[in-house]
């Protein structure tokens, strides 16, 4: 009975024990739960005197780069936008960017170092939506914008959004108020005038006379041209144009060698009739004109190089030339009289060719020949 009742005793201590130092394991854990839980605690700043529940709050900046607006005629042409983040808190913050803009737009890009700050490059590499900005410092950002060629012309207004969604890395921020950055961003306008034209005769008129394919003009002879002009762009309202129907008459005398001015008494007339109203366009719109030409040559104008061509001009509201079409007759050449011994007959021969010239040479040997027979 002695040796159970010892038995019993030491059982019982040792019980005693093990609750003794799970109590004093449990009070370490608790200890060091409250350690840590301190620990986190002083990495967070003292909101007694901020906004409670906390949301930091960051400097937001966006800005157009070039400044100029954006081109939008061809597929290559775009425009960034460059924000910068500040970060004035003394912890790091996360932070997700949101765009509107009704057209295109690319990115984020991040920026690079450039002539003493931060620029926007070409072959920047892509971010993503949520950037990390340290505690007291800036991220610059890029975002590259652009709109179909057909893009009304106008200002248009480009958001971009930047909101705080964590900060200490892992504490979200539920109360965080998005910040909205506003950029105006000027589409320029564009037209182009795309023609077509069909002519009588159908050789007559070409947009390059280098390239002419006239056949043959007569001294006397007319032509007609029928020009359809459409305007093609992104413009609003009316583009006026001007028309100038004109032309240009060469003439070179060959007993002379050189270039005379031309006179309608001497040489004949040439008559242009078109209508010189403006033209006025809306995008897509076909305008037609019809452009006549007539010309009476005189015969006796054997002497003469005789070149004519018509040209129709069209011009824009800053008077720049925006397309032409010219009709280019072929020359009229003429032949030059020669006179031996003061022979009032004269030999005519044609001095702008070579068959021409060698005729004449002929002709004045055998002149010459028949002299010395006599």
């Amino acid at each position: 009975m002695e040796g159970v009742c010892a038995v019993r005793r030491l059982t019982s201590n040792w019980q005693s024990v093990t609750i003794v130092d799970r109590v004093s394991q449990s009070l370490t854990t608790i200890k060091i739960v409250i350690a840590i839980f301190l620990f986190l605690l002083s990495g967070i700043p003292n909101v007694s005197s901020q906004q409670n529940p906390y949301a930091p709050e960051i400097d937001y900046s966006c800005v157009e780069v070039i400044g100029r607006g954006l081109e939008v005629e061809y597929e290559y042409e775009y425009e960034y936008v460059k924000c910068t983040i500040s970060n004035n808190n003394p912890h790091d913050i996360t932070v997700k960017i949101s765009e509107e803009w009704e057209h295109n737009v690319d990115g984020l890009y991040e920026s690079s170092e450039g002539w003493g700050e931060r620029i926007c490059a070409y072959d920047a590499d892509e971010i993503g939506r949520e950037i990390i900005v340290q505690a007291s410092s800036e991220v610059v950002f890029c975002h590259k914008i652009s709109a179909d060629k057909y893009a009304a012309e106008g200002i248009y207004i480009f958001t971009s959004t930047a909101e705080v969604v964590r900060y200490s890395a892992i504490i979200p921020c539920d109360v965080c108020e998005p910040v909205d950055e506003e950029v105006q961003i000027e589409i320029h306008p564009w037209y182009t005038i795309i023609p077509d034209y069909s002519a009588i005769p159908e050789s007559a008129y070409s947009y390059n006379h280098d390239e002419s394919e006239r056949i043959m003009c007569d001294k006397s002879d007319f032509s007609e041209l029928l020009l359809e002009l459409t305007a093609d762009g992104n413009f609003l309202g009316t583009k006026n144009f001007s028309v100038d129907f004109s032309f240009q008459i060469i003439i070179r005398d060959l007993s002379l060698d050189d270039y005379v001015e031309y006179r309608e008494s001497t040489f004949g007339e040439v008559n242009l009739e078109y209508d010189s109203e403006p033209l006025t366009f809306e995008v897509g719109e076909t305008v037609q004109r019809i452009f006549k030409a007539s010309w009476d040559i005189k015969e006796d104008t054997d002497n003469y190089d005789v070149q004519l061509l018509m040209r129709v001009d069209v011009y824009n509201e800053n008077d720049k030339r925006e397309g032409k079409v010219i009709d280019f007759c072929p020359s009229w050449e003429g032949v030059q009289e020669i006179k031996l011994n003061n022979d009032s007959s004269g030999i005519k021969v044609n001095l702008n060719s070579p068959f021409s010239i060698s005729l004449s040479v002929i002709s004045i040997l055998m002149a010459a020949a028949i002299i010395r027979i006599d």
